[in-house]
């Protein structure tokens, strides 16, 4: 089985989820027989992430059995005529084809091609068609989507989406004819480095992922401030990451005017070993967005033994039922009252909780106790 992803970052980038989820599905792919490929642009690749990998732009690298290739800019930061030149010549010798984005005209470009060589192909919305994230440049994407988007992507074998939310949301854009398979992003949890002694010394409340308006940190920020003194104690909120330079402004500009001032901490992107230390630390994450089809942050904070709230525009209700978090209305009077439950937890009843937050993330989204369920979808459709 030879299988192709095309996406505009990839691991060891860290510019979003799919560059982590990504390539845990296509390790794990190859550990299970699978020759998987990857193309994509440089975009996020730092000088060190291309000595360390030893990439050569262009060329093949190898990362844990995956072809990847990555490609150099071209005119802008959108186009590269080297991996223009490269799909033409290679895509028709995959039997599937992994597009990632509906707006990316990379996928438009490679959607064209697989259908001029009758490859099969599938795409994946990777939370684009959320109404918190479409009402962006919604002018333009209607355009695009009437003028040939929609005829050109209703050709796919199926459509991955990563939840029911995003399912439903998909299928008023899709013809009904299409077939929809729900995969959530697995991911690959490191067991051995995991310390369970570390739960005792958690503290502070963490914002971690991009920095954007549909992802409602204002909303968390206000919350923050209403919390009493007593339950605060000397707890801190982090807000970790960068994107939107006028929505991080705002932002700091709310922070800076509030009373708890000091207690607020912007502390910019961190990937690595960095953002892994952040997670263990953190006694709670909140994920205050307008518009999620996943959420990968929510799966790595539950990873590191960390209890998540959520929104109730994200698809993670589990968390109030598997006792692991909470999931709540995106109010800044109900994510204080959230954060209050488990700030004010005993340290018995707190250890329970994010005991139970690592459990139910291994048995869920452990790509290899899962990745048997994705060899088997992209087998039944070649």
């Amino acid at each position: 089985m030879k299988l192709l992803y095309v996406l505009g970052s990839f691991y060891p980038a860290q510019k979003g989820g799919p560059n982590n989820t990504i390539y845990w599905s296509a390790k794990e792919l190859v550990r299970r027989g699978a020759d998987v490929s990857v193309a994509a642009l440089k975009d996020g690749l730092s000088p060190e992430h291309i000595s360390q990998h030893g990439i050569f732009l262009g060329s093949e690298t190898r990362l844990n059995g995956i072809r990847a290739w990555y490609f150099d800019y071209s005119l802008s930061r959108y186009f590269s005529f080297a991996m223009f030149r490269w799909l033409i010549l290679n895509i028709k010798q995959y039997d599937m084809v992994n597009l990632t984005s509906i707006f990316f005209a990379w996928t438009w470009f490679a959607a064209l091609l697989c259908i001029i060589y009758r490859v099969p192909f599938s795409i994946a919305p990777r939370g684009e068609l959320e109404p918190g994230a479409y009402c962006f440049s919604k002018k333009r994407k209607d355009f695009i989507s009437y003028l040939f988007l929609k005829r050109l992507l209703a050709r796919a074998r199926f459509v991955l989406v990563t939840s029911t939310q995003e399912k439903n949301y998909s299928r008023n854009y899709f013809p009904k004819k299409m077939i929809f398979e729900n995969v959530p992003n697995y991911i690959d949890i490191e067991v051995k480095s995991f310390r369970p002694k570390s739960i005792y010394n958690k503290r502070n409340i963490l914002y971690l992922g991009r920095i954007h308006p549909k992802k409602g940190i204002e909303n968390l920020i206000n919350a923050f401030n209403l919390l009493d003194y007593k339950i605060l104690d000397d707890h801190r909120l982090l807000i970790v990451g960068t994107g939107d330079k006028r929505y991080m402004d705002s932002l700091k500009k709310q922070a800076a005017n509030s009373e708890r001032a000091g207690a607020i901490n912007f502390l910019g992107h961190r990937a690595g070993n960095e953002k892994k230390l952040i997670y263990s630390e953190a006694k709670v994450m909140v994920l205050p967005s307008y518009s999620e089809n996943f959420g990968n942050v929510v799966v790595e904070a539950l990873a590191h033994a960390t209890p998540v709230i959520a929104s109730k525009y994200t698809p993670w209700s589990d968390l109030k039922k598997v006792g692991c978090g909470n999931w709540v209305e995106n109010d800044p009077e109900s994510i204080s009252q959230a954060l209050e439950l488990i700030l004010s937890l005993s340290q018995e009843d707190y250890n329970s909780m994010a005991e139970a937050a690592r459990r139910f993330v291994i048995e869920t989204y452990d790509i290899r106790q899962n990745g048997g369920k994705l060899e088997k979808l992209y087998r039944s459709h070649l």
